[in-house]
């Protein structure tokens, strides 16, 4: 939730307007994760610092003889236009070229005081020395806050982060002579919580100092005259370039991209000092250690980063699931002998997944959905006890975990708090923990014994789609390669390959046909106050993922049911006015379901049915419309299913004017708990 970004040019001459594009366009690219209020912070005169005094108190952003910062409620555009306004005061030369600098930049996601121009980042000790951009959640500030009021600070915002600006000025005037390094140190072992921030002084100049701690941070170095692939092959406790580079540090590599493909991922409690071009790594647990790190070659095409021909992110991204599902496979499913192979799945690792006395899946939303999808089939292939676990409701109830538990870790980002909470408690329980993300080098992936990347590509909508579908599919491959010994299973295993060879031409089928119905669909139901999506089996979780994603997106109340629970409550809320979404597919399930829906039909319900079947009469009997899927395995089948509910969640915000890819209150990786 939230971005920062810093972005440093070492004998680089760039223009005060160029380093300004590059810190909004940075911001722009993490859009995706949801904001309120966003700002920026450079340097108000080239290499000239003012110290401040004694009696130096910063109270507005124009009165800061140092820093330029612009602070602004709203989307990235609106800070722009305040950002190059004529009016902008004090004016800023936007033609002056600054050959080393250092930019901040960051969107907020208000956790501490209401969304305003004050509470917005960056923020400012109060003698306007230290200037911060911080995201996460710095759990003892009202401690802190009230040491420092006792001390005679003043503080203009609500924010914990300007704590953490007034906390680094205090501990800069008990030592004056201290390096930045080893303030820094100081200031994250007074700081508690899950953050990541970055800092800049008046008091060092030329200096940045980020800091990683249970939120994600990543660095990326573009030198200006080579490609930099002898990055790629050393392990640095100091980088020292030697030719002009531009340095990145943000809380997703999307910001930078485009710029670079040479990243270092921080580890928890990392922290960086960047001084006149150099990187020096460091750890809060390790008082003045320094500490090796490596860069790493970022795989991605700029294309996974635009629309292409496609109105929203959303939608192409639905329509991409025809490839992602293939890319989730590749190299790992072999069709022509109907096996299984995933790199951090080693006969040691298997071995010891199925000595298990237990598997538990924790996950949050749509990832908890994916699970719920996948459960029913690793409990008749694989012979364990399987459970899923929301990762919110786990680590609130901290159930006993040993060390024969296998706990797999379900995260589109990586960086899911409450699943990252939960990860820590199992690996304090000893369990082996195994993680499923589609980030690599996020935090789960690095925490975990072992795991599995989904390779569906950048997902930039916040509404998950072709995450959710290749999550399924590998947690569908996972257990094919578990279950491969089993001699009584193999008829049914190779059934789901044959499944899963023609699922990307079943896809782009069902693409293809429920399209245009699912408009004229989303059209009737636009205007609902409430919507009820009704399924059992296989479809169950695929209920809760489309009801998920409607009330994601069009802002409307909606409810997954299983339908073998609609008599013990929900049938009281049918009547002619409350629309119901049935997903209905001919299995060994049908009959209850068309049950269910005749039972809704008789209490005048309006029902529209997604089905694998168009000709069953008792089910155009109970129905306004049936839309039809193709059929295919059972355990595949949630995959198709969701399709016209990821559709029809789509069209219902559109027809309700609303922001497809940036839905309101929500972001893409949910970082705070």
């Amino acid at each position: 939730m939230c971005g920062i970004i810093g972005y440093a040019n070492y004998h680089h001459s760039l223009s005060v307007r160029d380093i300004l594009n590059m810190l909004l366009h940075g911001l722009q690219k993490m859009e995706y994760r949801g904001y309120d209020s966003a700002g920026i912070c450079i340097d108000r005169r080239y290499q000239k610092m003012t110290p401040p005094t004694e009696t130096t108190h910063i109270t507005s952003d124009a009165e800061d003889p140092n820093f330029t910062v612009i602070r602004s409620v709203g989307n990235i555009d609106q800070l722009s236009k305040k950002v190059f306004s004529p009016d902008l005061t004090p004016p800023v030369n936007m033609e002056e070229s600054r050959v080393d600098h250092i930019g901040i930049a960051h969107t907020r996601w208000a956790t501490h005081g209401e969304v305003c121009e004050r509470n917005s980042h960056p923020q400012r000790s109060a003698d306007g020395s230290f200037v911060v951009v911080h995201n996460g959640i710095m759990t003892n500030y009202m401690t802190v806050k009230q040491l420092l009021l006792s001390e005679g600070y003043t503080f203009s915002s609500d924010t914990d982060t300007e704590v953490i600006c007034s906390l680094a000025e205090y501990i800069f005037k008990k030592n004056p002579k201290q390096s930045f390094s080893d303030l820094a140190g100081e200031l994250t072992r007074f700081v508690q919580g899950a953050y990541a921030f970055l800092i800049k002084s008046v008091h060092f100049p030329d200096e940045l100092i980020a800091c990683r701690k249970g939120s994600p941070l990543v660095i990326g170095v573009k030198q200006m005259d080579e490609d930099g692939q002898w990055l790629r092959h050393h392990a640095f406790e100091a980088y020292i370039p030697d030719r002009p580079t531009q340095f990145f540090f943000a809380s997703d590599y999307l910001a930078f991209a485009e710029h670079t493909s040479n990243i270092m991922y921080l580890e928890d409690d990392d922290f960086v000092h960047y001084k006149n071009g150099e990187l020096h790594f460091f750890s809060s647990k390790k008082a003045g250690a320094a500490l090796p790190r490596e860069f790493e070659q970022l795989e991605m095409t700029l294309e996974s980063l635009s629309k292409g021909n496609y109105d929203h992110f959303m939608l192409k991204e639905i329509y991409e699931q025809s490839e992602s599902v293939v890319s989730t496979m590749r190299g790992r499913v072999d069709f022509s002998k109907n096996t299984a192979h995933l790199g951090g799945f080693t006969e040691t690792n298997i071995r010891n997944v199925l000595s298990s006395r237990r598997i538990l899946f924790i996950s949050c939303g749509t990832s908890l959905n994916s699970c719920n999808a996948v459960r029913p089939l690793w409990e008749e292939l694989i012979d364990i006890p399987v459970t899923v676990e929301n990762a919110s409701d786990f680590i609130d109830r901290e159930p006993q975990i040993r060390r024969d538990d296998t706990c797999i870790f379900v995260s589109q980002s990586g960086e899911t708090a409450d699943t990252l909470t939960a990860l820590k408690h199992c690996r304090a329980g000893g369990a082996l923990c195994i993680g499923v993300t589609n980030v690599v080098g996020s935090s789960i992936s690095r925490g975990t014994d072992f795991g599995a990347h989904l390779n569906a590509g950048v997902e930039v909508g916040v509404a998950s789609t072709k995450a959710y579908t290749s999550q399924v599919v590998l947690m569908t491959v996972v257990a094919l390669l578990l279950s491969r010994d089993s001699v009584s299973r193999q008829e049914r295993r190779e059934s789901i390959f044959i499944g899963l060879a023609s699922l990307s031409k079943v896809i782009s089928e069902t693409l293809r046909d429920t399209f245009e119905p699912i408009k004229d669909v989303a059209k009737h139901l636009k205007d609902a106050k409430s919507v009820l999506v009704l399924g059992r089996g296989y479809d169950f979780s695929t209920c809760m993922e489309g009801a998920l994603k409607i009330k994601e997106l069009s802002y409307v109340h909606t409810e997954g049911i299983n339908s073998g629970e609609l008599k013990h409550g929900p049938l009281a809320l049918i009547d002619e006015n409350i629309p119901v979404v049935a997903v209905c597919t001919k299995d060994k399930h049908f009959e209850k379901s068309k049950a269910a829906i005749q039972q809704i039909h008789a209490r005048k319900g309006r029902i529209i049915a997604i089905s694998t079947v168009s000709d069953d009469e008792e089910l155009k009997a109970s129905t306004e419309s049936v839309l039809q899927v193709p059929q295919t395995v059972d355990c595949i089948q949630p995959i198709i299913n969701v399709i016209p509910l990821q559709l029809l969640a789509y069209f219902m915000a559109l027809e309700r004017g609303n922001n497809v890819d940036c839905p309101r209150n929500l972001a893409k990786s949910v970082t705070v708990q």
